[in-house]
Protein backbone atom coordinates (compact mmCIF):
# COMPACT_ATOMS: atom_id res chain seq x y z
CA UNK A 1 0.00 0.00 0.00
CA UNK A 2 2.91 2.28 0.96
CA UNK A 3 4.39 2.05 -2.65
CA UNK A 4 1.04 2.24 -4.40
CA UNK A 5 0.93 5.56 -2.62
CA UNK A 6 4.51 6.55 -3.06
CA UNK A 7 3.90 6.11 -6.66
CA UNK A 8 0.68 7.94 -6.83
CA UNK A 9 2.10 10.43 -4.97
CA UNK A 10 5.08 10.72 -7.60
CA UNK A 11 2.50 10.58 -10.96
CA UNK A 12 0.90 13.32 -9.01
CA UNK A 13 3.79 15.65 -8.72
CA UNK A 14 4.73 15.43 -12.11
CA UNK A 15 1.04 15.84 -13.64
CA UNK A 16 0.81 18.86 -11.49
CA UNK A 17 3.71 20.80 -13.70
CA UNK A 18 3.10 21.55 -16.67
CA UNK A 19 6.61 21.60 -17.76
CA UNK A 20 7.30 18.35 -16.69
CA UNK A 21 4.78 16.85 -18.59
CA UNK A 22 5.22 18.53 -21.85
CA UNK A 23 8.97 17.17 -21.32
CA UNK A 24 7.27 14.02 -20.97
CA UNK A 25 5.40 14.16 -24.28
CA UNK A 26 8.28 15.41 -26.21
CA UNK A 27 10.05 12.59 -24.48
CA UNK A 28 7.89 9.65 -26.00
CA UNK A 29 7.34 11.15 -29.45
CA UNK A 30 10.99 11.57 -30.43
CA UNK A 31 11.60 7.58 -28.86
CA UNK A 32 9.34 6.47 -31.02
CA UNK A 33 10.84 8.03 -33.55
CA UNK A 34 14.13 6.52 -32.37
CA UNK A 35 16.40 9.52 -32.23
CA UNK A 36 19.87 9.79 -31.12
CA UNK A 37 20.24 9.90 -27.02
CA UNK A 38 21.76 13.48 -27.48
CA UNK A 39 18.92 14.70 -29.69
CA UNK A 40 16.93 13.27 -27.37
CA UNK A 41 18.20 14.64 -24.45
CA UNK A 42 17.95 18.27 -25.75
CA UNK A 43 14.64 18.29 -27.49
CA UNK A 44 12.99 17.50 -23.89
CA UNK A 45 14.98 19.72 -22.07
CA UNK A 46 13.92 22.97 -24.40
CA UNK A 47 10.40 21.92 -24.09
CA UNK A 48 11.03 21.89 -20.24
CA UNK A 49 12.75 25.24 -20.48
CA UNK A 50 10.51 26.88 -23.01
CA UNK A 51 7.40 25.80 -20.56
CA UNK A 52 9.02 27.58 -18.10
CA UNK A 53 9.16 30.87 -20.78
CA UNK A 54 5.86 30.42 -21.22
CA UNK A 55 4.70 30.76 -18.21
CA UNK A 56 6.88 33.81 -17.37
CA UNK A 57 5.36 35.19 -20.74
CA UNK A 58 1.85 34.92 -18.81
CA UNK A 59 2.41 36.45 -15.91
CA UNK A 60 3.99 39.52 -17.66
CA UNK A 61 1.76 39.90 -20.48
CA UNK A 62 -1.40 40.52 -17.96
CA UNK A 63 -0.13 42.95 -15.67
CA UNK A 64 -0.16 45.75 -18.03
CA UNK A 65 -3.53 45.50 -19.31
CA UNK A 66 -5.05 45.08 -15.49
CA UNK A 67 -5.01 48.42 -14.13
CA UNK A 68 -6.07 49.79 -18.01
CA UNK A 69 -9.20 47.52 -17.62
CA UNK A 70 -9.90 48.43 -14.20
CA UNK A 71 -10.38 52.22 -14.78
CA UNK A 72 -12.92 51.70 -17.66
CA UNK A 73 -14.58 49.16 -15.05
CA UNK A 74 -14.61 52.01 -12.22
CA UNK A 75 -15.30 55.23 -14.83
CA UNK A 76 -18.31 53.47 -16.99
CA UNK A 77 -19.21 50.08 -15.94
CA UNK A 78 -17.65 48.39 -18.76
CA UNK A 79 -15.18 45.35 -19.39
CA UNK A 80 -12.69 45.57 -21.88
CA UNK A 81 -11.19 43.26 -23.47
CA UNK A 82 -8.15 42.35 -26.19
CA UNK A 83 -9.23 39.67 -29.03
CA UNK A 84 -5.51 37.80 -28.94
CA UNK A 85 -5.24 34.53 -28.11
CA UNK A 86 -2.37 34.27 -26.18
CA UNK A 87 -3.91 36.79 -23.62
CA UNK A 88 -6.61 34.35 -23.34
CA UNK A 89 -4.38 31.58 -23.00
CA UNK A 90 -2.06 33.07 -20.33
CA UNK A 91 -5.45 34.16 -18.24
CA UNK A 92 -6.29 30.34 -18.53
CA UNK A 93 -3.25 29.43 -16.94
CA UNK A 94 -3.08 31.73 -14.17
CA UNK A 95 -6.94 31.12 -13.71
CA UNK A 96 -6.99 27.24 -13.07
CA UNK A 97 -2.95 26.16 -12.99
CA UNK A 98 -3.67 22.65 -11.39
CA UNK A 99 -5.83 22.05 -14.58
CA UNK A 100 -3.65 23.06 -17.20
CA UNK A 101 -1.00 20.65 -16.77
CA UNK A 102 -3.68 18.05 -18.15
CA UNK A 103 -2.79 20.79 -21.22
CA UNK A 104 -0.18 18.72 -23.11
CA UNK A 105 -1.85 15.56 -23.02
CA UNK A 106 -4.43 16.79 -24.11
CA UNK A 107 -2.69 18.20 -27.21
CA UNK A 108 -1.19 14.76 -27.34
CA UNK A 109 -3.83 12.33 -27.35
CA UNK A 110 -6.11 14.77 -29.29
CA UNK A 111 -3.48 14.64 -31.95
CA UNK A 112 -3.35 10.94 -31.80
CA UNK A 113 -7.43 11.05 -32.74
CA UNK A 114 -7.32 13.50 -35.35
CA UNK A 115 -4.35 10.95 -36.48
CA UNK A 116 -7.06 7.84 -36.21
CA UNK A 117 -9.96 9.71 -37.60
CA UNK A 118 -7.31 10.57 -40.73
CA UNK A 119 -6.25 6.92 -40.92
CA UNK A 120 -9.49 5.27 -40.89
CA UNK A 121 -11.75 7.84 -41.59
CA UNK A 122 -13.05 9.84 -44.94
CA UNK A 123 -11.41 12.80 -43.95
CA UNK A 124 -7.65 13.07 -44.67
CA UNK A 125 -5.93 15.75 -42.69
CA UNK A 126 -3.77 16.06 -40.27
CA UNK A 127 -2.97 18.88 -38.20
CA UNK A 128 0.65 20.31 -37.52
CA UNK A 129 0.18 24.13 -36.87
CA UNK A 130 1.34 23.51 -33.34
CA UNK A 131 1.31 26.46 -31.17
CA UNK A 132 -2.23 26.71 -32.29
CA UNK A 133 -2.55 22.80 -31.03
CA UNK A 134 -1.63 24.36 -27.45
CA UNK A 135 -3.93 27.23 -27.59
CA UNK A 136 -7.04 25.29 -28.44
CA UNK A 137 -6.27 23.16 -26.23
CA UNK A 138 -5.35 25.25 -23.11
CA UNK A 139 -9.10 26.49 -24.65
CA UNK A 140 -10.92 23.41 -24.27
CA UNK A 141 -9.67 22.34 -20.54
CA UNK A 142 -11.22 25.58 -19.97
CA UNK A 143 -14.10 25.21 -21.73
CA UNK A 144 -15.20 21.76 -20.48
CA UNK A 145 -14.54 22.54 -17.26
CA UNK A 146 -16.38 25.49 -17.10
CA UNK A 147 -20.02 24.86 -18.89
CA UNK A 148 -19.48 20.91 -16.79
CA UNK A 149 -17.10 21.05 -14.09
CA UNK A 150 -14.93 17.81 -15.02
CA UNK A 151 -11.27 17.03 -13.51
CA UNK A 152 -9.45 14.31 -13.93
CA UNK A 153 -10.19 11.62 -16.39
CA UNK A 154 -13.36 12.71 -17.94
CA UNK A 155 -11.69 16.29 -18.67
CA UNK A 156 -8.92 14.66 -20.27
CA UNK A 157 -11.49 11.99 -22.43
CA UNK A 158 -13.79 15.22 -23.14
CA UNK A 159 -10.75 17.60 -24.40
CA UNK A 160 -8.56 15.13 -26.13
CA UNK A 161 -11.72 14.57 -28.35
CA UNK A 162 -12.64 17.71 -28.63
CA UNK A 163 -9.18 18.72 -30.22
CA UNK A 164 -9.44 15.70 -32.39
CA UNK A 165 -12.57 16.24 -33.95
CA UNK A 166 -12.05 19.80 -34.32
CA UNK A 167 -8.43 19.57 -35.73
CA UNK A 168 -10.15 17.04 -38.40
CA UNK A 169 -13.69 18.77 -39.33
CA UNK A 170 -12.29 22.44 -39.52
CA UNK A 171 -9.27 22.17 -41.98
CA UNK A 172 -11.25 19.72 -44.10
CA UNK A 173 -14.10 22.05 -44.11
CA UNK A 174 -11.25 24.87 -45.48
CA UNK A 175 -9.93 21.93 -47.70
CA UNK A 176 -12.84 22.00 -49.77
CA UNK A 177 -12.61 25.61 -50.73
CA UNK A 178 -8.62 25.53 -50.72
CA UNK A 179 -8.13 22.66 -53.12
CA UNK A 180 -9.34 24.29 -56.13
CA UNK A 181 -6.99 27.10 -56.00
CA UNK A 182 -4.15 25.69 -53.79
CA UNK A 183 -4.15 21.95 -54.66
CA UNK A 184 -3.62 18.98 -52.47
CA UNK A 185 -0.30 19.61 -51.29
CA UNK A 186 -2.17 21.45 -47.91
CA UNK A 187 -4.60 22.82 -46.34
CA UNK A 188 -5.51 25.54 -43.49
CA UNK A 189 -4.53 24.61 -40.06
CA UNK A 190 -5.54 27.16 -37.65
CA UNK A 191 -8.29 28.32 -35.40
CA UNK A 192 -9.50 30.73 -38.55
CA UNK A 193 -11.08 28.11 -40.56
CA UNK A 194 -14.03 29.98 -41.31
CA UNK A 195 -12.22 33.06 -42.21
CA UNK A 196 -11.90 30.72 -45.20
CA UNK A 197 -15.22 29.20 -45.70
CA UNK A 198 -17.15 32.57 -45.46
CA UNK A 199 -15.00 34.46 -47.40
CA UNK A 200 -15.26 32.05 -49.90
CA UNK A 201 -18.59 32.04 -50.22
CA UNK A 202 -18.96 35.99 -49.86
CA UNK A 203 -16.51 35.45 -53.13
CA UNK A 204 -18.70 32.98 -54.70
CA UNK A 205 -21.65 35.60 -54.35
CA UNK A 206 -19.94 38.60 -54.97
CA UNK A 207 -18.18 36.72 -58.30
CA UNK A 208 -20.84 35.50 -59.38
CA UNK A 209 -19.25 32.08 -59.11
CA UNK A 210 -20.64 29.12 -61.50
CA UNK A 211 -20.01 25.35 -60.05
CA UNK A 212 -20.61 24.17 -63.25
CA UNK A 213 -18.01 26.21 -65.18
CA UNK A 214 -15.68 27.43 -61.96
CA UNK A 215 -13.33 30.50 -63.40
CA UNK A 216 -10.89 31.45 -60.39
CA UNK A 217 -9.77 34.64 -60.46
CA UNK A 218 -5.69 35.38 -60.40
CA UNK A 219 -3.42 38.73 -59.67
CA UNK A 220 -2.32 40.21 -62.53
CA UNK A 221 1.51 42.18 -62.61
CA UNK A 222 -0.43 45.73 -61.95
CA UNK A 223 -1.49 43.89 -58.48
CA UNK A 224 2.17 42.97 -57.87
CA UNK A 225 3.07 46.18 -58.63
CA UNK A 226 0.71 47.74 -56.07
CA UNK A 227 2.05 44.78 -53.62
CA UNK A 228 5.22 46.22 -53.53
CA UNK A 229 4.23 50.02 -52.76
CA UNK A 230 2.76 48.24 -49.93
CA UNK A 231 5.79 46.28 -49.00
CA UNK A 232 6.86 48.62 -46.17
CA UNK A 233 3.54 48.14 -44.89
CA UNK A 234 3.47 44.29 -45.14
CA UNK A 235 6.79 44.75 -43.85
CA UNK A 236 5.68 46.47 -40.77
CA UNK A 237 2.59 44.08 -40.08
CA UNK A 238 4.80 41.06 -40.40
CA UNK A 239 6.86 42.40 -37.73
CA UNK A 240 4.37 41.27 -34.60
CA UNK A 241 6.93 42.96 -31.79
CA UNK A 242 6.77 46.36 -33.69
CA UNK A 243 3.22 46.50 -34.28
CA UNK A 244 1.86 44.73 -31.00
CA UNK A 245 3.94 47.81 -29.33
CA UNK A 246 2.92 50.72 -31.81
CA UNK A 247 -0.74 49.20 -31.98
CA UNK A 248 -1.22 48.34 -27.81
CA UNK A 249 0.32 51.52 -26.82
CA UNK A 250 -1.97 53.39 -28.61
CA UNK A 251 -5.18 51.21 -27.57
CA UNK A 252 -3.90 50.94 -23.57
CA UNK A 253 -3.23 54.86 -23.96
CA UNK A 254 -6.62 55.58 -25.31
CA UNK A 255 -8.58 53.39 -22.60
CA UNK A 256 -6.54 55.68 -19.69
CA UNK A 257 -7.15 58.65 -21.31
CA UNK A 258 -11.01 57.78 -21.78
CA UNK A 259 -11.04 57.12 -17.68
CA UNK A 260 -9.64 60.88 -17.52
CA UNK A 261 -6.12 62.06 -15.79
CA UNK A 262 -6.89 61.47 -12.20
CA UNK A 263 -7.38 57.99 -13.06
CA UNK A 264 -4.16 57.75 -15.10
CA UNK A 265 -1.93 59.43 -12.38
CA UNK A 266 -3.23 57.91 -9.40
CA UNK A 267 -2.71 54.35 -11.17
CA UNK A 268 0.93 55.67 -12.07
CA UNK A 269 1.95 56.15 -8.53
CA UNK A 270 4.87 58.27 -8.12
CA UNK A 271 5.99 57.81 -12.07
CA UNK A 272 4.98 60.66 -14.39
CA UNK A 273 1.54 59.96 -15.67
CA UNK A 274 2.36 60.10 -19.84
CA UNK A 275 5.33 57.87 -19.80
CA UNK A 276 3.63 55.44 -17.65
CA UNK A 277 1.13 55.22 -20.29
CA UNK A 278 3.77 54.46 -23.19
CA UNK A 279 5.34 52.39 -21.24
CA UNK A 280 1.64 50.35 -20.53
CA UNK A 281 2.12 49.05 -24.54
CA UNK A 282 6.06 48.09 -24.39
CA UNK A 283 5.31 45.73 -21.30
CA UNK A 284 2.77 44.20 -23.02
CA UNK A 285 5.00 44.19 -26.08
CA UNK A 286 7.86 42.43 -23.64
CA UNK A 287 5.11 39.69 -22.10
CA UNK A 288 4.21 38.78 -25.85
CA UNK A 289 7.90 38.41 -26.89
CA UNK A 290 8.82 36.32 -23.84
CA UNK A 291 5.31 34.31 -24.09
CA UNK A 292 6.00 33.62 -27.74
CA UNK A 293 10.02 32.98 -26.98
CA UNK A 294 8.76 30.11 -25.04
CA UNK A 295 6.05 29.02 -27.24
CA UNK A 296 8.28 28.47 -30.07
CA UNK A 297 11.05 26.83 -28.56
CA UNK A 298 8.29 24.40 -26.96
CA UNK A 299 6.88 23.95 -30.57
CA UNK A 300 9.99 23.11 -32.19
CA UNK A 301 10.73 20.05 -30.53
CA UNK A 302 6.87 18.99 -30.55
CA UNK A 303 6.73 19.27 -34.29
CA UNK A 304 9.10 17.32 -35.26
CA UNK A 305 7.52 14.65 -33.22
CA UNK A 306 4.52 15.16 -34.12
CA UNK A 307 5.02 15.28 -37.63
CA UNK A 308 7.40 12.15 -37.68
CA UNK A 309 4.39 10.30 -35.95
CA UNK A 310 2.01 11.18 -38.68
CA UNK A 311 3.79 10.90 -41.73
CA UNK A 312 4.80 6.95 -40.52
CA UNK A 313 1.04 6.64 -39.92
CA UNK A 314 -0.70 8.28 -41.87
CA UNK A 315 1.17 8.20 -45.38
CA UNK A 316 -0.11 11.19 -47.78
CA UNK A 317 -2.85 12.95 -46.10
CA UNK A 318 -3.25 16.28 -46.56
CA UNK A 319 -1.43 18.74 -44.06
CA UNK A 320 -3.00 21.72 -42.02
CA UNK A 321 -0.79 24.43 -41.33
CA UNK A 322 -0.65 27.95 -40.68
CA UNK A 323 -2.21 30.78 -42.36
CA UNK A 324 1.00 32.67 -44.19
CA UNK A 325 1.73 29.71 -46.37
CA UNK A 326 -1.50 31.53 -48.48
CA UNK A 327 -0.58 34.76 -48.78
CA UNK A 328 2.02 34.10 -51.58
CA UNK A 329 -1.08 33.08 -53.31
CA UNK A 330 -2.58 36.07 -53.84
CA UNK A 331 -0.71 38.99 -51.81
CA UNK A 332 -2.18 42.01 -52.78
CA UNK A 333 -5.79 41.04 -51.89
CA UNK A 334 -4.43 39.86 -48.74
CA UNK A 335 -3.19 43.27 -47.66
CA UNK A 336 -6.87 43.89 -48.91
CA UNK A 337 -8.40 41.39 -46.70
CA UNK A 338 -6.29 43.00 -43.65
CA UNK A 339 -7.59 46.63 -44.32
CA UNK A 340 -10.92 45.31 -44.16
CA UNK A 341 -10.65 43.59 -41.41
CA UNK A 342 -8.93 46.14 -39.69
CA UNK A 343 -12.09 48.30 -40.37
CA UNK A 344 -14.63 45.67 -39.87
CA UNK A 345 -12.84 45.22 -36.35
CA UNK A 346 -13.15 48.99 -35.30
CA UNK A 347 -16.33 49.24 -37.03
CA UNK A 348 -17.77 46.40 -34.92
CA UNK A 349 -15.83 48.01 -31.57
CA UNK A 350 -18.38 50.91 -32.44
CA UNK A 351 -21.19 49.01 -32.47
CA UNK A 352 -20.50 47.57 -29.55
CA UNK A 353 -20.02 50.95 -27.86
CA UNK A 354 -23.10 52.46 -29.44
CA UNK A 355 -25.28 49.63 -28.12
CA UNK A 356 -24.15 50.24 -24.28
CA UNK A 357 -22.50 46.71 -24.82
CA UNK A 358 -21.05 46.14 -20.81
CA UNK A 359 -18.32 44.37 -22.75
CA UNK A 360 -15.96 45.60 -25.25
CA UNK A 361 -14.05 43.60 -27.79
CA UNK A 362 -10.87 46.09 -28.51
CA UNK A 363 -9.15 44.70 -31.70
CA UNK A 364 -6.16 42.41 -31.21
CA UNK A 365 -3.42 43.49 -34.76
CA UNK A 366 -2.44 39.69 -34.77
CA UNK A 367 -5.42 38.27 -35.01
CA UNK A 368 -6.83 40.97 -37.63
CA UNK A 369 -3.36 40.73 -39.36
CA UNK A 370 -3.76 36.76 -39.97
CA UNK A 371 -7.46 36.19 -40.68
CA UNK A 372 -8.14 39.29 -43.03
CA UNK A 373 -5.00 37.86 -45.35
CA UNK A 374 -7.08 34.36 -45.31
CA UNK A 375 -10.02 36.32 -46.04
CA UNK A 376 -8.41 38.42 -48.77
CA UNK A 377 -6.78 35.54 -50.31
CA UNK A 378 -10.01 33.02 -50.07
CA UNK A 379 -12.47 35.97 -51.12
CA UNK A 380 -10.07 37.06 -53.94
CA UNK A 381 -10.34 33.53 -55.45
CA UNK A 382 -13.78 33.04 -55.55
CA UNK A 383 -15.00 37.07 -56.19
CA UNK A 384 -11.88 38.92 -57.66
CA UNK A 385 -10.81 42.44 -55.52
CA UNK A 386 -14.29 43.54 -54.47
CA UNK A 387 -14.85 40.54 -52.37
CA UNK A 388 -11.06 40.31 -51.18
CA UNK A 389 -12.04 43.50 -49.32
CA UNK A 390 -14.99 42.68 -48.58
CA UNK A 391 -14.33 39.36 -46.79
CA UNK A 392 -11.76 40.99 -44.66
CA UNK A 393 -14.73 43.38 -43.32
CA UNK A 394 -17.24 40.78 -42.72
CA UNK A 395 -14.50 38.79 -40.79
CA UNK A 396 -13.53 41.59 -38.58
CA UNK A 397 -17.19 42.15 -37.95
CA UNK A 398 -17.33 38.72 -36.95
CA UNK A 399 -14.06 38.26 -34.41
CA UNK A 400 -16.00 41.59 -32.84
CA UNK A 401 -19.93 41.00 -32.84
CA UNK A 402 -19.45 37.12 -32.76
CA UNK A 403 -16.81 37.73 -30.50
CA UNK A 404 -18.36 39.15 -27.90
CA UNK A 405 -21.20 36.63 -27.39
CA UNK A 406 -18.20 33.50 -27.12
CA UNK A 407 -15.94 35.77 -24.44
CA UNK A 408 -19.29 35.96 -22.19
CA UNK A 409 -20.81 32.45 -22.54
CA UNK A 410 -17.52 31.20 -22.43
CA UNK A 411 -16.82 32.65 -19.42
CA UNK A 412 -13.74 34.26 -20.58
CA UNK A 413 -15.57 37.60 -19.73
CA UNK A 414 -14.59 36.70 -16.27
CA UNK A 415 -10.91 36.34 -16.85
CA UNK A 416 -10.58 39.78 -18.56
CA UNK A 417 -9.41 37.71 -21.58
CA UNK A 418 -10.09 36.07 -24.61
CA UNK A 419 -9.15 34.33 -28.04
CA UNK A 420 -9.73 36.33 -31.40
CA UNK A 421 -9.54 34.59 -34.26
CA UNK A 422 -12.57 33.99 -36.61
CA UNK A 423 -13.43 30.20 -35.81
CA UNK A 424 -14.20 31.75 -31.95
CA UNK A 425 -17.06 34.58 -33.10
CA UNK A 426 -18.65 32.06 -34.99
CA UNK A 427 -18.25 28.35 -34.84
CA UNK A 428 -17.13 28.13 -31.37
CA UNK A 429 -19.08 30.70 -30.44
CA UNK A 430 -22.62 28.65 -31.30
CA UNK A 431 -20.94 25.47 -29.70
CA UNK A 432 -19.85 27.71 -26.48
CA UNK A 433 -23.99 28.43 -26.62
CA UNK A 434 -25.01 24.78 -27.05
CA UNK A 435 -22.41 23.74 -24.43
CA UNK A 436 -23.82 26.03 -21.94
CA UNK A 437 -27.56 24.41 -22.94
CA UNK A 438 -26.97 20.68 -22.72
CA UNK A 439 -25.22 20.83 -19.54
CA UNK A 440 -23.58 17.44 -19.97
CA UNK A 441 -20.49 16.65 -20.75
CA UNK A 442 -21.57 12.87 -22.34
CA UNK A 443 -24.45 14.83 -24.24
CA UNK A 444 -21.56 16.68 -25.28
CA UNK A 445 -19.32 13.73 -26.18
CA UNK A 446 -22.41 12.44 -28.26
CA UNK A 447 -22.45 16.04 -30.18
CA UNK A 448 -18.72 15.98 -31.02
CA UNK A 449 -19.00 12.28 -32.46
CA UNK A 450 -22.41 13.69 -34.65
CA UNK A 451 -20.48 16.82 -35.70
CA UNK A 452 -17.59 14.40 -37.31
CA UNK A 453 -20.61 11.81 -38.88
CA UNK A 454 -21.91 14.79 -40.14
CA UNK A 455 -18.39 16.41 -41.86
CA UNK A 456 -17.91 13.58 -43.51
CA UNK A 457 -21.06 12.54 -45.04
CA UNK A 458 -20.53 16.64 -46.42
CA UNK A 459 -17.37 16.61 -47.35
CA UNK A 460 -15.71 12.90 -47.79
CA UNK A 461 -16.32 13.75 -51.51
CA UNK A 462 -13.41 15.99 -51.90
CA UNK A 463 -10.78 13.41 -50.45
CA UNK A 464 -12.11 10.73 -52.76
CA UNK A 465 -9.14 11.29 -55.17
CA UNK A 466 -6.40 11.42 -52.17
CA UNK A 467 -7.33 7.89 -50.55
Amino acid sequence: MGIISSVANVLKLIFGQIELVMAIVVLIGLLLQRKKPMDVVMGVVKAFVGVLILKQGSTLLQAPYKPVMEMLRSAFGISGIITENYSGMAAINTAIPMLVTMVPTVMLFGFLINILLAKFGPLKVVFLTAHTMLAFATLTVWLVNWFFGCEGAVLLIACSVFCGVFWTVMPAWAYKYSKPFAGNGFTLGHISCMAAVISSRIGMLLGKYDKNHPVLFEEDEEDEEKTGRFSSLTRLFNDSTVVTCLLMTVVLAAGCLLAGKDAIVEAAGGTNWIVWMIELGGNFTVGIVVLLTGVRMMIAELVPAFKGISDKLVPGAVPSVDMPVFFPLAPFSAILGFLGAFLGEFLGFFILLAFGSATLMIPGIIATFFDGGIAGVFGFKYGGKKAAFVSGLAVGLVQILGGVIFTVVSGLGTLGATYGNTDFGSSMALLAVTMNIIGSVWFFLILLVLIYVAACALLKKQFATES
